[in-house]
């Protein structure tokens, strides 16, 4: 029995001194949470990245928007100084009425 005891206390000791230390325990979470804080700057200065460029963007399609706008109203203004203005016809003087000459058969009018 006492051989027993023994045994299981020394096999024991093999068992706990094959593993990693508390010392290297520990540098193995600190190096776990070191790659976790790592990877959520990394996302959040990407993230920060392309609402930058997305903002960027926004930015040039409000130029080009705005220069297309500036340019149609140019355009159409330039094209309201060219035209000219529509020359008001004046109105023809209503035909005079035919008269109605006499002819020789009665009840019969000439046709002009």
């Amino acid at each position: 029995m006492k051989k027993l005891i023994g045994l299981l206390a020394i096999s024991g000791m093999v068992f706990l001194s094959c593993g990693p230390s508390a010392a290297e325990k520990a540098a193995e979470e600190q190096r776990i949470q070191d790659s976790i804080a790592q990877a959520q700057a990394d996302s959040i200065a990407a993230a920060e990245a392309e609402a930058a460029a997305a903002e960027a963007q926004r930015i040039q399609d409000s130029i080009a928007q705005a220069e297309a706008q500036a340019l149609a109203a140019a355009e159409a203004e330039a094209a309201q100084k060219t035209s000219k203005p529509a020359v008001k016809k004046k109105a023809e003087p209503a035909p005079a009425p035919v008269e109605e000459k006499a002819s020789k058969l009665k009840g019969v009018k000439k046709v002009s």
